[in-house]
């Protein structure tokens, strides 16, 4: 068993030999009993295989040319923009009045430049765009022409077309329609505004028409058995309901009304039940037809042949059959087994041809090899079509990869900056056209408006402030981008106005402020000089205060002093009153003492005499003696003198006396009164005393408060004088700022005016 599990033509062949003995010992005894139906069946069944794979085929061309129409329609629908419709204002287009519509604010009504665009990209397909009039679409751009080659401009949409039943509750249409005596693969793609309701319609149609006479060719060519054919009947009820789209015996227009030799009316009777088999008579002969309904075009495809054919061969098969089946058991053992190994190995070749292809589309090999199958048969025909197909496929596949190398070679330079490539490898496949254009549109877009934002920054650091970026149709990143350089700019801009309105506010500040410094520095100079000058006054008014303080406070304690002493001297007048009473007493003991001593003073000088004489007596012993008395006389003598002067003195003396207790009476009335005034005196200098403190802490304190004063002056004189400094400094600062914004170019910057402040009085 692992022989045939290892291989798909060993099992083929081993299953085809036993089948065939099993068949071929079966067959001997059936087909005597069941050939003519078996054949019959066989046939009918190979015709119903045939015209359901021909319908297969006209619905694989079908959807083909709806997937090509499709993708257009798609490429078409985002050719355009914004669209708006203006009921309001009319265009004539013929003889009709047609809304306005518009693209983007463009006028569309005769205006072709889109559609022809359309067309030319796809290489000649048509596009129309309809505008809505109450319940009618009329073409009002079209590439679409009629049989006499001017456009189909100004016609309308036929109201029973499938497409406007679809198109009218706001559906997509997508089917074939025969335009003007050619055949299309349309797409009615409708167009809505804001409230969804169906504005337009955008419609694009691929020219099939030579595709479709090919196909019907083809199918006209193919013959069913000798006699057998195939014919295409319209099944849409409409004018042209029933009538041959072609057949290759009759020329009738309509098939309506044809019926068999019994009267039979087959092909309306084909055309109610749309498919199935059918048998009827027709010019003596017995038809067998197969149809079945192809419900997009409307087809009924009908394939029919003559009875007989069927049973003529069921006829020679079964003869052939009972011979040929000794035979067969023999012989086809070996004729199978050579024919399915020689075929299947060309099917094996196809496989491996498949695969290698199948990697290659995978891009994992770099190359294709074609399947190299040279028979005849269905396998060669199969190789040489599916040659045909990698060839064509293998060129569209390296133009689409060059195309994509290309794509991805210029995104690269656009990853890192560099925006003026662009694509310019043109292809066939029209999806990577349409990439191709959108993305350089892309590019071209992206590298103006890039282009733009540099532009201003340029100016911007070249301090030109006065240009924005358009804003026109910018999107998402770059209109941020947009509104962020214009940002910056009206910021750059708001900032230099204020530094230049601040630069002047100061400019003019800073020259009030010189003026003002100036005038302060000098008051400040003036009164430090004349708070310096007030200070040595007041220090010298303090000094001679506090002298004064002191002279008063000395006069108080003289005053003190002077009572003390006045009351003193009344009492010592008091005493040299009595004192000079004494005293005349005295002086006149005197006088008396005096006149004793008188007398002894002249009885001394007796004596002394009387001793003289007695020392002169006395001889040389006296003379000591002598001498003694001579001094003795001296004395007595200068004695009585004394006295006499005594005397006198005292006498005169006495008249002083009696003048002095006169003048000491006096004294003492006088002493009463100046004591007197000496107490208002003493009074009245304690009251200046007392005032004179006073004073003096008053002038002290004000002389503390001018020389702190002084001290503050000093330090006002000193920030003054800095504060100049910093008014210059500021000022040439002010300066600056204007001279640097007055450089650079900004919107208002002739307008900038200093701000203006309210100035206090």
């Amino acid at each position: 068993m692992e022989y045939f599990k290892k291989s798909v033509i060993r099992k083929i062949v081993f299953v085809s030999i036993v089948s065939i003995i099993i068949s071929m010992s079966i067959l001997t005894y059936v087909i005597v009993n069941n050939t003519f139906d078996a054949m019959k069946n066989s046939n009918e069944q190979t015709i119903k295989k045939e015209i359901s794979l021909l319908v297969e085929n006209i619905e694989t061309f079908n959807n083909v040319a709806k997937t090509g129409a499709d993708r257009m329609g798609n490429i078409f629908i985002n050719m355009l923009g914004n669209i708006k419709i203006n009921n309001n204002d009319k265009i004539k287009i013929g003889k009709l009045n047609t809304p306005i519509l518009t693209i983007d604010e463009k006028i569309i009504n005769l205006d072709f430049s889109i559609v022809d665009e359309f067309s030319k990209i796809t290489k000649g397909s048509v596009a129309t765009i309809f505008v809505r009039k109450d319940d009618d679409f009329i073409r009002i751009s079209t590439s679409l022409k009629k049989q006499d080659g001017n456009r189909a401009i100004g016609t309308k949409l036929n109201k029973k077309h499938p497409g406007y039943e679809k198109v009218i509750q706001g559906k997509e249409y997508l089917g074939k329609a025969v335009l003007f005596g050619k055949s299309y693969m349309t797409k009615y793609i409708p167009i809505k505004d804001i409230n969804n309701n169906v504005i337009a319609i955008a419609f694009i149609g691929s020219d099939i028409t030579d595709d479709l006479e090919k196909l019907l060719t083809t199918i006209s060519s193919k013959k069913i058995g000798k006699t057998g054919y195939y014919y295409i009947l319209n099944s849409k009820k409409d004018s042209n309901y029933g009538k041959f789209l072609f057949h290759p015996n009759l020329n009738e227009d309509s098939a309506l009304e044809i019926k068999d030799s019994n009267g039979f009316y087959f092909v309306k009777k084909m055309l109610e039940t749309k498919d199935g088999t059918l048998n009827y008579l027709w010019e003596g002969y017995k038809k067998f037809v197969v149809y079945k309904t192809f419900d997009d075009w409307n087809w009924l495809i009908v394939g029919g042949v003559d009875s007989s054919e069927i049973l003529e061969k069921a006829n020679e098969i079964m003869y052939m059959t009972i011979f040929l089946s000794i035979l067969t058991l023999i012989f086809i053992s070996f004729a199978i087994f050579i024919t399915l190994n020689k075929s299947l190995k060309s099917l094996n070749k196809i496989k491996n041809g498949l695969l290698d292809f199948f990697n290659y589309l995978n891009r994992e090999s770099e190359h294709v090899e074609k399947i190299r199958v040279n028979t005849i048969d269905e396998f060669g025909i199969m190789a040489k079509v599916i040659n045909e197909n990698i060839e064509k496929t293998q060129s569209s596949i390296e133009e689409d990869r060059k195309l994509i190398d290309e794509t991805i070679e210029v995104l690269g330079e656009f990853e890192q900056g560099d925006l003026c490539q662009r694509l310019n490898l043109s292809v066939n496949n029209p999806a990577l056209m349409e990439l191709k254009i959108v993305l350089n549109k892309m590019a071209d877009n992206l590298e103006k408006n890039i282009d733009n934002v540099l532009s201003i920054l340029e100016q911007y650091s070249n301090y030109n402030y006065l240009n924005k970026i358009s804003q026109t149709n910018l999107k998402e990143h770059l209109l941020k981008l947009a509104n962020g350089v214009n940002t910056l700019g009206e910021s750059i801009t708001s900032m230099l106005v204020e530094n230049k309105t601040n630069g002047l506010t100061l400019d003019e500040s800073s020259n009030i402020l010189l003026d003002n410094v100036d005038k302060l520095n000098d008051s400040s100079n003036e009164a430090a000089s004349s708070l310096e000058q007030t200070a040595a006054a007041l220090e010298e008014i303090t000094s001679n205060i506090r002298h004064n303080t002191e002279n008063i406070a000395k006069m108080s304690n003289f005053s003190n002093k002077v009572i003390e002493s006045a009351t003193k001297g009344e009492a010592l007048a008091n005493d040299t009153t009595s004192a000079m009473d004494s005293i005349n007493e005295q002086t006149q003991a005197i006088a008396e003492a005096i006149t004793v001593i008188d007398q002894i003073a002249f009885q001394t000088n007796i004596l002394s005499l009387n001793a003289a004489v007695e020392a002169a007596t006395a001889g040389e012993a006296g003379k000591g003696f002598a001498v003694v008395a001579g001094e003795v006389r001296n004395l007595a003598s200068r004695s009585a003198q004394a006295a006499k002067q005594i005397k006198d003195l005292v006498e005169n003396a006495t008249e002083k006396a009696n003048s002095g207790k006169t003048i000491a009476t006096d004294m003492i009335n006088g002493y009463k009164q100046l004591n007197e005034n000496i107490s208002h005196s003493t009074s009245l200098i304690q009251d200046i005393e007392n005032a004179s403190k006073e004073q003096l802490q008053g002038i002290e304190q004000i002389n503390d408060a001018v020389n702190q004063l002084d001290q503050q002056t000093q330090q006002n004189a000193m920030v003054a004088s800095q504060t100049h400094d910093v008014a210059v400094l500021t000022d040439e600062i002010a300066k600056l700022v204007v001279s640097k914004a007055d450089e650079k170019e900004f919107e208002g910057k002739n307008e900038v005016k200093a701000l203006k402040f309210n100035k206090k009085k």
